[in-house]
Parts: structure tokens; sequence; C-alpha cells
């Protein structure tokens, strides 16, 4: 509903605030550490058990617009698919989106580069950061 979208999906981020740009977030008006806030995110974690499994079978090709990181449609391990989606909620959570194009871009590049910095992405995605 929020995304004016009739159908499930695997997570959904609630900015606390709105970025000036991607990653960059205005500094607080109240400077008290417990009081900081990205947001909230939500994971349909049974949703993502599914689409896994749905995943698993599914013939991957790279020119596919499925998910924002192709890295995680080749990912099967639904432990390990939550995390990279964690990934992909924080990135919303400061300002990163994929809407358009360009937006799709950024935001993959920026997941694909936390994803490598944590050792969350596949090889085959890690060797092409690489290149």
């Amino acid at each position: 509903e929020t995304r004016d979208v009739d159908q499930p999906t695997d997570i959904l981020s609630f900015p606390m605030h709105d970025a000036l740009e991607p990653g960059v977030l205005m500094k607080p008006e109240i400077d008290i550490p417990q009081l900081y806030n990205l947001g909230d995110m939500m994971v349909d974690v049974p949703y993502v058990i599914r689409r896994c499994k749905e995943d698993e079978e599914w013939e991957y090709e790279d020119d596919d617009d499925r998910g924002v990181s192709g890295a995680m449609v080749e990912e099967f391990d639904p432990e390990k698919r939550l995390h990279m989606l964690l990934v992909h909620g924080m990135l919303h959570l400061v300002g990163y989106d994929h809407i358009d194009d360009e937006d799709y871009e950024v935001m993959v590049a920026k997941e694909d580069e936390i994803l490598k910095e944590i050792d969350l992405l596949p090889s085959q995605n890690a060797k092409s950061l690489t290149d």
C-alpha cells in the first residue's frame, strides 16, 4: 500500500529523515545520541523464504531487472539473503532509491560495495567490482 504496489515484498523501509542526497542526512536538530534513529524496516520473512526457493528454480539472466542487486537473486540461503536485505533497507533509510535508472545504478553500486565489504557478495559479482 505504501508503494502503490498490490503485491508482497521482502522489505519495506520507512526513513525518519529526508536525505540531502543518497547517503547524506541533515544534522539532527537535537544532538542527543540516544535519540538517533534512521527509521524503521519491516521484513516479510516467510516471503523471503518462499522467494529463495523460487529463485533457486528460476533461470537468472544478467539483463533481468529483478530486485536491486543481481547478487541477491543468486543467494538462496534465506539467512544470508536476510542480511543482504538489511543492507538494502538501510540504504533506503539513508536516502538511496531505485525508482529510475540513474538512482538504480547508484544504489546497486553502493549495495554491492557494502555486500563485498561484509563478505556477502557472491564471488561472480565481487569479481565484476574489481574489473
